[in-house]
């Protein structure tokens, strides 16, 4: 707990002072694809996940996750996002036993085929403004540094980043995560990340920073099947936002189960009219395969679809 405690008030004091982490800076980051989240079950959660990572998402999520990796886990997911746009992610995470785990992931982002006209007014053809991140990370159990320590992992990942609009703009990034023992019979899990740490991207004469943002998350086995989650969220270019989300396994067979969710996320809440801010989702799992499906309205702008792959072998 001392641990998480000195990480937030260590990164807090050392936030870059061009940090707002107030509404007023509203569209002052670039790369905004970067807090499109991957994962259908994720989403599905209402993005509470900064503790539960437990798979290859969670070199996203919170690297030091990967920790949790049993074997060896790939996670796949595509989302069919707003208008013509869509997300797709890849991760591939791998325990060394003793020695933490390792992982490598990719982002990508395309918005769909964009109309240019000249100063005439005239067509001039069209552009398709794409985005990539390639991530690389690793986690480390903190028990070799003694008993006091045991249960706690650390995470760090580095990112590749590039944004191509009429031009390319590239940088580079780091993400960081503490993950908690299991706390009250190994029932409660308490976590910390920090995303897109550095970095900035320059088109021509303009540069603009990365969406930084912190996270504080808890995640509660309400019983063996149920899962409660809770995240705050300290970005950059907005205010403060809670995230919160439920999960319920139903088991069919010993082999397979199904799985309902429900979050809630009130970072678009005020800026779209209409419904917003909750999310639904369903899960089908067996052996060490598992298919979800996600659904998050987003008012009157449409909705977007989330579907991902898991399996751990």
């Amino acid at each position: 707990m001392r641990i998480l405690i000195f990480a937030v008030l260590s990164l807090l004091a050392a936030s870059p002072a061009g940090a707002a982490f107030s509404a007023s800076a509203k569209g002052t980051t670039a790369a905004p694809f970067l807090t499109l989240v991957p994962g259908a079950r994720a989403a599905g959660m209402g993005e509470a996940f900064t503790a539960v990572a437990d798979d290859a998402s969670a070199l996203y999520w919170n690297p030091a996750g990967l920790s949790r990796i049993e074997k060896r886990a790939a996670t796949f997911s595509h989302a069919a996002h707003l208008d013509s746009s869509f997300f797709d992610y890849a991760a591939y995470g791998q325990s060394l036993g003793e020695w933490g785990a390792w992982g490598a992931g990719v982002q990508y982002f395309n918005a769909g085929s964009v109309s240019q006209t000249d100063i005439t007014g005239s067509d001039a053809g069209s552009v398709t403004p794409n985005d990539l991140a390639v991530s690389l990370g690793y986690a480390f159990p903190l028990k070799k540094l003694g008993p006091t320590y045991d249960g706690f992992s650390v995470g760090l990942a580095g990112k590749y980043i590039r944004s191509k609009l009429l031009a390319t703009a590239q940088t580079a990034a780091l993400d960081f995560g503490v993950l908690s023992p299991g706390y009250m019979k190994n029932r409660l899990r308490l976590a910390l990340a920090v995303s897109n740490l550095g970095g900035k991207l320059k088109f021509e004469q303009e540069s603009a920073e990365l969406p930084l943002t912190i996270k504080l998350g808890g995640a509660f086995k309400i019983t063996d099947r149920w899962l409660a989650a809770l995240d705050l969220g300290l970005p950059r270019d907005n205010d403060a936002f809670v995230a919160t989300g439920t999960e319920y396994r139903f088991a069919v067979q010993d082999a397979w189960n199904l799985a309902g969710r429900l979050g809630f996320n009130s970072k678009t809440i005020g800026d779209i009219s209409g419904i917003t801010g909750i999310a639904f989702g369903l899960g089908f799992g067996l052996r060490g395969l598992g298919v979800d499906y996600a659904l998050l309205p987003f008012g009157g702008l449409g909705q977007s679809h989330r579907v991902s792959v898991s399996c751990n072998f």
